[in-house]
């Protein structure tokens, strides 16, 4: 009963969203012309040097606090909204909740990485000076904004929410017709069942035409030359002014032209139309009524060392400011296929620029970066990649998805001048949601990446965050304190962004109407203007235990999916909530899959222990609750990499550091690593597992691409996993709609091995991988088959001569009185696809047959 108050409380009330063309602004004034000076801006609050706000890994770490006291808390929360729905009650959200009204309710993860040393950008500088233009022509009076119609989405200041209503009302539902929806769409009857997002949006179309949208914020530039400079303020009365480049930092003018006018579809949306003129690269901020200095922040980007070298002649100091980019050519015409993912199964491999590219040498002759490295272009490194080949290797290497680490500008981490190898870590905190990370290049050349990855047919995921943001950090010039998120306020006085304080001294958001609003506009910004296929959003558990936080993340799925219905939306969850990864027509959280601790922790354990101590049966259980979840199953990521464990754990390094025990036992990684990818139908790791470099992701984060070619056991490591994720492609046995309760077929407590059974549900074809995780070869070892009598094919076979091993297994088995046997080594990974003798698939709805006679035991 009690959970069924709960879902009444998130199963949102449903209005039929609506299209319309955004008004003309509320008239702006004359700017009037000004000429250029060599005067310096308005000088920034002085600050003392600020120390780094870091998170321990990447700030979503441990649980803090009780969970069963959050657990009650949240119960108690469901119940008063519940009951006030029944006596007719308010459900409105309140709008101007103070930071100190939230306790702080977020989870955490073990604590353990250690703080980064304190970096700078570059050490403190006096304000720039602007240098005198003279061929730039005296400003004009504004024309009127043109604005195009755009199609829009609606989040209302109630608990229900149109937008969600409006893709549920299109939805296709399984209940009444499930047997016809299971044919016609080759679905297994549990996949249909379990109602997941990642089979839902198999039929979707978009709703709402991604060429029309614009987000309700940022910048505008206009045929005419005129540019509109939108922001989100915090009440209707406060009154902002724009300085910068165009207008001698405010100097010698009178503000009150520069002045931002609330819109009329939006009166916290305040907004200024600039007149005719060349803006490209002008850097800009907001001023107060009380002249503090304040960043935009939904601009394009932010300025750092690195881009003021790179994109300006003479420019003088390295301020923290936003940035006018005009796009050289409209964001999304003339630009390759975004791939379709959605019934794929996923390889993912997670990287970052700088680890990706900073070792790879250029072998493109027609690049200008022909025979350098990365390390040497660190500010072109989005153009490097693009030219460099990169994409293609990351195809070769057998994966389809790049899942990148946050791109979003964040605290500095690099400094030209120094050359020292940025911390990643300083990614995590992000100052601007809609802005790219000036670092590493322009938006144009981070859209022309994404296009070079296309064009390899790997599609592109970008990690986001969304949880929480930092209020300080980087030395003066460019400290973030008392320019940022923190300064936006409410007419209470309270955060406009911001709720309560996390352990990382960051802050979590408010998810009111409009900062959910905000945060989706820069999702749909990523995936619509920059072209990424998907998002991962990073440490969903503290999106979820704030207020609103579970209706942004449904309101986000649905909006994204309405626009680009192929977008994947990836949540970064660590307490196996099957709420995420539910459709939303059936309340759920309509994430296409959700990470999973609880196999990684085991994983983690058990790889280090002896053939005879790993815990089956704990294996036997996890693998039967997952995988109606459609978990990613991972051997390890940046955090687990990095972040340090117990002496018991891998965590906190590369596997080959962990195991470090010689060849023979380095091939624990190929067939720990299957059984994490062919236990579900999404898997991720990064390359530097395959290259058997030692350390970890804090010390040797760049990808040591000189391993490999060198004929070793690298190299047949790589092998053997570029043609298992290719075979896991292949097959759409492996896609989330082919799930089934049985794909864990057989578990052999004896002899440590585990066989998954996949079923393609279109055809009744067979496929099942066996995986031995001792160090034990099994040279007559039999399985249970479906089938009495059928051709088997080896589709996959780590004893074969090119990875290392004799070749013992022909090319085809016939399978007798139900059982196939083949060859087993130590360490080993098999995989047999059936050709012949289907058996019909097993149809009715919540019914599955299992193969495995009683007391069968693998021989």
């Amino acid at each position: 009963m009690l959970l069924d108050i709960g879902s009444q409380v998130v199963a949102l009330s449903l209005h039929q969203a609506i299209a319309w063309s955004e008004p003309a602004l509320a008239a702006p004034r004359p700017v009037p012309a000004v000429e250029r000076s060599a005067a310096a801006p308005l000088a920034a609050p002085t600050q003392a040097p600020l120390a780094q706000s870091v998170s321990e890994g990447n700030g979503n770490g441990g649980e803090s606090g009780s969970s069963i006291a959050r657990f009650f808390e949240s119960l108690l929360e469901a119940v008063q909204q519940f009951w006030q729905s029944l006596v007719g009650g308010s459900t409105e959200e309140p709008e101007a909740s103070s930071p100190q009204a939230a306790s702080e309710k977020a989870p955490t993860r073990e604590a353990g990485t250690e703080p980064p040393p304190q970096a700078s950008a570059s050490q403190p500088q006096a304000a720039p000076e602007e240098v005198p233009d003279p061929q730039r022509p005296a400003a004009a009076s504004a024309p009127p904004s043109r604005e195009r119609p755009t199609q829009q989405f609606d989040i209302d200041l109630s608990f229900s929410s149109p937008v969600i209503e409006r893709y549920v009302a299109q939805s296709e539902p399984f209940e009444g017709d499930a047997e016809r929806f299971v044919l016609e769409r080759s679905i297994s009857p549990d996949a249909a069942s379990l109602n997941l997002a990642a089979v839902e949006a198999l039929s979707r179309q978009p709703q709402l035409d991604p060429d029309s949208f614009q987000p309700d914020v940022g910048v505008r530039f206009h045929d005419d030359g005129s540019v509109t400079v939108r922001a989100l303020v915090g009440n209707a009365s406060e009154r902002l002014r724009l300085i910068g480049d165009f207008n001698n930092w405010g100097q010698g003018v009178d503000l009150a032209q520069y002045e931002l006018h609330p819109t009329e579809a939006n009166p916290q949306i305040h907004a200024l139309t600039l007149p005719p003129d060349d803006y490209h690269k002008d850097q800009y901020r907001l001023v107060d009524g009380e002249g503090n200095q304040r960043l935009h922040m939904s601009a394009d980007l932010f300025a750092t060392p690195a881009f003021n070298q790179r994109f300006y002649d003479d420019r003088q100091g390295d301020a923290l400011n936003a940035v006018l980019w005009e796009p050289q050519s409209p964001p999304r015409q003339g630009r390759p296929p975004k791939p379709d993912m959605r019934d794929e199964p996923l390889v993912i491999a997670e990287a970052d620029p700088i680890s990706l590219a900073w070792s790879w040498e250029c072998p493109n002759p027609d690049s200008r970066f022909h025979g350098q490295t990365g390390e040497q272009n660190v500010s072109r490194l989005y153009r490097f990649i693009s030219e460099c080949g990169l994409p293609e290797r990351m195809a070769e290497l057998g994966y389809n998805v790049v899942q990148f680490m946050p791109l979003d500008a964040h605290i500095d981490f690099w400094d030209p001048e120094r050359r020292n190898y940025p911390d990643w870590r300083y990614s995590y905190q992000t100052l601007n949601f809609y802005g790219k990370h000036a670092d590493f290049g322009s938006p144009d050349e981070l859209r022309e990446m994404v296009d070079a990855f296309h064009r390899a047919d790997v599609a592109v995921v970008l990690d986001v965050i969304y949880s929480h943001f930092p209020v300080k950090g980087n030395n003066p010039p460019r400290q973030f304190e008392g320019l940022g998120f923190d300064q936006y306020v409410r007419a209470d006085g309270s955060g406009l962004y911001g709720g309560p304080w996390t352990k990382w001294e960051t802050k979590r958001f408010n998810y009111t109407p409009k900062i959910r609003k905000n945060i989706i506009d820069a999702a749909l910004n990523n995936l619509l203007n920059y072209g990424f296929d998907g998002i991962r959003l990073d440490n969903t558990n503290g999106i979820d235990y704030e207020p609103y936080g579970r209706q942004l993340m449904r309101e986000l799925a649905a909006v994204v999916r309405l626009y680009d219905p192929r977008s994947l939306v990836i949540a970064e969850g660590y307490f196996g909530d099957p709420y995420l990864n539910r459709a939303l027509r059936a309340g759920g959280a309509g994430m296409t899959t959700t990470y999973s601790d609880r196999f990684y922790l085991w994983f983690t354990e058990q790889i280090l222990k002896h053939r005879d101590e790993i815990d089956m049966w704990y294996l036997n259980y996890m693998l039967d609750q997952d995988w109606p979840r459609a978990f990613i199953y991972y051997p390890g990521n940046h955090d687990e990499f990095a972040n340090p464990g117990n002496s018991f754990q891998t965590r906190g390094m590369y596997l080959a550091e962990a195991l470090d025990v010689g060849e023979f036992h380095n091939q624990k990684i190929r067939s720990w690593s299957a059984l994490a990818q062919f236990a579900s139908s999404y898997y991720l790791d990064m390359v530097q597992l395959w290259t058997l470099q030692p350390g970890n992701f804090n010390h040797r984060a760049a990808i040591e691409w000189d391993r490999l070619g060198r004929g070793g056991a690298a190299d047949r490591l790589v092998r053997f996993q570029r043609n298992m994720k290719e075979f896991f492609q292949s097959e759409p046995a492996f896609a989330a709609r082919n799930l089934h309760r049985n794909v864990t077929h057989w578990i052999d407590d004896a002899n440590q091995t585990v066989t998954f059974e996949r079923i393609d549900f279109g055809t009744g074809k067979r496929v099942y991988v066996t995986v031995n995780l001792g160090d034990r070869a099994i040279s007559d070892y039999r399985i249970p088959v479906a089938s009495e009598e059928a051709t088997f094919r080896r589709a996959l076979d780590s004893d074969q001569p090119a990875y290392g091993g004799e070749g013992r297994n022909p090319e085809t088995r016939e399978a007798q009185d139900g059982e196939l046997s083949f060859y087993l080594g130590s360490y080993g990974v098999t995989a047999w696809v059936q050709q012949d003798n289907f058996p019909p698939p097993p149809q009715p709805p919540g019914y599955y047959q299992s193969y495995r006679p009683d007391g069968f035991a693998g021989r």
